[in-house]
Order: C-alpha cells, then structure tokens, then sequence
C-alpha cells in the first residue's frame, strides 16, 4: 500500500477517487453516486445501480477488523430476521481500493416519512433481546478510535487536541468501570435516528461498525443527550423511554456515559473541522466542553 495514499484523509476528493476505482473492479458505474455522509466514512447512493457504497477511512488492520465486523453483523442479522439493511453478497466484499476498503450495500428508496423515535427505541428493544451472536464480538470500547483521531489532526488547535486528550484520560477509568461491571449485552454502538432508514413498510437500522458488547445504556445516550445538545423536546423523550422501558438519565453511570459519548461526536466532528460549518461547531463544542456547560446547544451536521 501507498504510504501516501494511506496517509491522506478522508475528503470528498480521495474517498470518491477510491469509488471510482471499487466500482471499476466490480463493474459498476460510479457515474451517478450522491454523497450522503462524510464522517468515519465517506457513504454514497448509486440508485441506477440499487448500491449504497461505503467507504473506509483505510485498510489498515484496524479498519480491516471493523469491517469484517460489519459484515458478519449484517449476514447475523439477516439470519435472525432483523429489520437492519443488508450487505450485496452477490458482491465480493470487501473491496480494496486507493489504499482504503470499500463495501457495497443494498439501495433503500427514499420513503416520504422519516423514521422517528419511537421506531428507534422499538428497534432498540428488539435489538437488545437478541440472542449471542455466532461469532466474537470486542467489548465496547470507544477510547482507542477516539485517541487515533486525536493523534491524526490535522489543522486543529494544538490546545483542543490536548484538552481532548485530557479529557479521555480522566473519564477512562470510571468508563471502564461500568463497562466491566458485566451488566449488558450487544449494542448497537452508535444509536441515533440517522442510523435508521424507513424502507418498504419497516424501519430498518444501519451502520454496525460501532457493534460491541457493553452495557446496554450506552445505546440509550445519544436519545438522553439530545435533549439537551439538540433541543429534543422533553415529550418526544418520555414516549422514547415508555416504548423502550428505561429512562438512563436516572441511573449513576449516565454522566461517565454521557461525557465519554460527547468526546466521541467532538472528535469525530474534529476529522473535517478545518473550514466552514464543522469548523464553528466544533468551536462551539470546544467552548462548551471546556466551560463544563451541559446545557449549551449543539448542531448535527
């Protein structure tokens, strides 16, 4: 692999470079492909062809073991008759290609109505009540991508990054803490309503690289957060916890939980941080963490 191929990031430019050369491998014609997310990965629409295409940041073994993660999720779940949108194994999987590893997933058609919370506390529940998975699963834990993150930026304040830094080392212990008290299961990882996709009649949920065993709260943070980071109205909140059967915010850990989950959408906000709109939120998030301001809003970009 290129060193410098390897080293670039993840930009609009160098992730659609490697698009274009997975799809060439397979077949495909990349022509058409609508950017939908720029983040942990590049993610982009191919509906001539019924492809989502999914774009890691490497192939490195890291990022190799994620993936394969992914994929074992999805194929688990398919199994198990889950509503969760499925991998094209008709597809070699995965692919490499400009020193990163692409994946190829099925095309969900816009449907006129959003999914909302209450399908993503169902599909949480469901989730939740599965049984093992037929494979390994690592327990849950966020501090390695978040400190990879810190280590790689780029065009960021050197004092953000050291109080980023900081701010890992202190809550790490207390995280690890609940996370070894043995109270949980599999988790999705990253629970929000954008990893959910309102398919033909269902609600499907998305996106498994964030996949662990951990305690299942961890999947309820980003609902509790939002009320505060996101201006979630507080009725949406309680319809949340009813269907799902759990308020978090009542319980010790959900502060460590919280802190630890708010250091994750920083960093991650931080890889494109460097002009425009993410640079004045991540500014903002910066302030507020700082300031040790729970209450200040943020905005999903």
């Amino acid at each position: 692999m290129d060193d410098a191929v390897s080293h670039e990031g993840l930009t609009e430019v160098s992730a659609g470079r490697a698009l274009e050369s997975a799809c060439r491998q397979i077949g495909v014609n990349p022509g058409q492909a609508e950017l939908l997310r720029l983040g942990e990965n590049a993610i982009y629409a191919l509906p001539s062809e019924d492809i989502v295409v999914r774009v890691a940041r490497s192939d490195t073994k890291d990022i190799e073991e994620k993936v394969a993660k992914e994929l074992a999720v999805s194929r688990w779940l398919a199994s198990q008759g889950f509503p969760a949108v499925r991998i094209r194994d008709d597809i070699p999987q995965p692919v490499r290609a400009e020193g990163r590893l692409v994946t190829f997933w099925e095309y969900v058609p816009p449907s006129p109505k959003d999914p909302d919370l209450t399908d993503l506390a169902s599909l949480l529940r469901a989730f939740h009540e599965l049984p093992e998975p037929d494979f390994a699963v690592a327990v849950l834990d966020p501090f390695p991508i978040m400190r990879r993150r810190l280590a790689r930026a780029d065009g960021v304040d050197p004092g953000h990054v050291e109080f980023l830094s900081d701010a890992c080392d202190r809550t790490e212990s207390a995280f690890r803490a609940i996370v070894e008290d043995k109270q949980g299961g599999l988790i999705h990882g990253d629970a929000h309503r954008g990893n959910l996709l309102a398919g033909d009649g269902q609600v499907l949920l998305i996106d498994y690289e964030a996949v662990a065993v951990g305690p299942r709260a961890w999947d309820l943070i980003p609902t509790a957060t939002a009320v505060d980071r996101f201006g979630l109205p507080r009725t949406e909140y309680a319809e949340f916890c009813r269907i799902y059967g759990r308020d978090v915010t009542d319980w010790d850990g959900y502060e460590t939980l919280r802190t630890v989950r708010e250091l994750g959408m920083t960093t991650w906000l931080m890889q494109n941080a460097q002009s425009g709109k993410p640079a004045v939120e991540f500014a903002l998030r910066m302030q507020s963490l700082r300031e040790e301001d729970l209450g200040r809003r943020w905005h999903a970009l």
